[in-house]
C-alpha cells in the first residue's frame, strides 16, 4: 500500500475509535458524526444537536491530507489526536499542526508545511 493510502487508513481508524467512544458516552440531544471524503482527503469527527445551553454543531477533529502530509486542522481532544497518529507509525515530519500559526510550527518537532 502506498503512503497516501496508508495515511488514509490510519486517519480513518483513529477517528473511528474516537467516534465509537463518543457513541458509548452519549450526551442527550447530541449526535456524533463521522465523515470521510477520500476524494478530497478531508476527515471529520464532529457533534451536532441541542443541549441545555443551545445548539451544538462543530468538529472536534478535522484532518486533511495535503502534499503527502497529514494536516491536523482542528483538535479538541483531551490528549491530542497527534499522539494517536504517532503511535500508529506516522513520522513527525509528515504531520503538520495546521491549527498553529505557521511561525509557531517551526518551534515544534513537527512539519511546518
Amino acid at each position: 500500500m502506498d503512503k497516501l493510502n496508508t495515511y488514509r487508513t490510519i486517519v480513518k481508524e483513529v477517528l473511528t475509535r474516537y467516534y465509537e467512544l463518543d457513541r458509548e458516552q452519549l450526551s442527550p440531544g447530541i449526535e456524533p458524526i463521522l465523515a470521510f471524503d477520500e476524494i478530497r482527503d478531508h476527515y471529520f469527527w464532529a457533534q451536532v444537536g441541542w443541549n441545555q445551553t443551545g445548539r451544538t454543531c462543530g468538529s472536534t477533529v478535522y484532518i486533511r491530507l495535503k502534499d503527502g502530509k497529514i494536516w491536523v486542522e482542528e483538535d479538541l481532544t483531551e490528549d491530542g489526536v497527534t499522539n494517536d497518529l504517532l503511535k500508529a507509525g506516522i513520522p513527525k515530519h509528515d504531520i503538520v499542526l495546521g491549527f498553529q500559526h505557521p511561525r509557531e510550527r517551526a518551534l515544534t518537532e513537527f512539519a511546518v508545511a
